[in-house]
This record gives C-alpha cells, sequence and structure tokens, in this order.
C-alpha cells in the first residue's frame, strides 16, 4: 500500500510538472547520470503462480556518449517474498517458509527521444546477471541458496526535465532471466519452466553532471 501510494504521488507531480512552462529537453552527451527508483513487480506464468509479484528498489547509473545515446547499468534488488506452495518447500527445503529474492546487474544501451516541452521517451535494452536468491529464515538468522543466471531486459520510459541537472522519471521494464533446467535450480522446481519472466513498474528521480 505504502509502495502505491508513493508511486501515485510521484506519477501526479511528473504529469503536473511535464505540462507547465516548457523547458529545452535534455541531452545525454558528455553527462554522468545518477538515478534512483522505487516500485512494484508483475510477474508472469509459474513465477506468478508460486510468489506472484512484489517489489523493486533499483539504482542505475547513465554515461553519455551521444545527445540521444548512452550505456546504462542498472543495479536491482527484485523482492517477490513468500512462497504460495507450502508442499513444494518441504520438498526442496524441508521447512515451510521460503522467501524469493532476485539481484540483478543489467547493462545496456539507452536512447532517448524528445516528445513534448521538457518531455522526453526513453529505450534501453541489454543482457543482465541475475542472481536468484532463496531466502529460509531460521530463528535470528536466515539460511540463503543462490543462483546466478545470465538473462535479457528491454524497458522504455519518460523523463520529465525539472531543471539543467533534475529529472523526474516513469520506467516500465521487462526482464527473462535463465534459470535452468536442473532440479535443484529454485526457480526451475517451483515453476518447471526454464525462464523467469516479469515485469517492473518504477518511479524515482535523476541527477546529472556536466
Amino acid at each position: 500500500m505504502k509502495v502505491s501510494r508513493i508511486i501515485g504521488a510521484v506519477t501526479i507531480a511528473t504529469a503536473l510538472v511535464a505540462w507547465s512552462l516548457p523547458l529545452a529537453a535534455q541531452s545525454l552527451k558528455g553527462r554522468e547520470v545518477l538515478g534512483v527508483r522505487l516500485g512494484g513487480l508483475v510477474s508472469t506464468g509459474g513465477l506468478n503462480r508460486e510468489f506472484g509479484g512484489g517489489s523493486v528498489l533499483e539504482i542505475h547509473f547513465i554515461h553519455g556518449v551521444a545527445d540521444w545515446l548512452g550505456v546504462d547499468v542498472s543495479l536491482s534488488s527484485h523482492n517477490f517474498g513468500e512462497s504460495k506452495d507450502e508442499v513444494k518447500n518441504l520438498e526442496f527445503f524441508n521447512l515451510t517458509n521460503v522467501n524469493l529474492q532476485i539481484f540483478s546487474i543489467t547493462v545496456g544501451m539507452i536512447g532517448i527521444t524528445k516528445v513534448h516541452g521538457r518531455v522526453t521517451s526513453t529505450f534501453e535494452a541489454g543482457p543482465g546477471l541475475y542472481s536468484v536468491n532463496a531466502i529460509i529464515p531460521q530463528g535470528f538468522y536466515d539460511v540463503q541458496k543462490s543462483d546466478n543466471r545470465l538473462g535479457l531486459y528491454c524497458g522504455t520510459g519518460v523523463l520529465v526535465k525539472v531543471a539543467n541537472s533534475f529529472w523526474l522519471n516513469a520506467n516500465a521494464k521487462y526482464h527473462a532471466v535463465f534459470i535452468g533446467t536442473g532440479r535443484d535450480d529454485t526457480v526451475h522446481f517451483y515453476t518447471d519452466e526454464s525462464t523467469a519472466r516479469f515485469f517492473q513498474v518504477s518511479v524515482g528521480i535523476m541527477i546529472a553532471t556536466g
């Protein structure tokens, strides 16, 4: 509930600023951009059946190589929460409480194009390394099983230039993580699928240098 309220408030603020007095659109060339985003997750297929959605926290960095093009590096924590299937929890871990969290580092190319006044749209895609973690609470400690997997992502977003070095940002990404086919691969065991697919929708701020 708190996450949805934050997303709603930032979205409204973004819309109000977007259609106010014009301000020159942004350029990425020669700039270093640091941003942070907070949002929600929507999973698909077996991942949705077994774990559902969740929340995401993302820190990202952009190095501009041209007016419209940059390299985007993102560090993300995707928190899916508890497994819905206690039978599989017992079969795989001999415990009833299992949480799923996926950390990722993605490196992609990002392009921007002016939409209206101070509003710019973004398009990005690239590969990523995903750490799939089953977290098992045990008293004061958490036991963790990690599977490191490759994946791909693509995304689109909207930037609203508030000041020369300060932007508001709304973003949506699609992730496809190749989780493997072994019975010791956590997500494959739960979903019986070889790819975990999920969307993230987030809002945040970006601060640029140069």
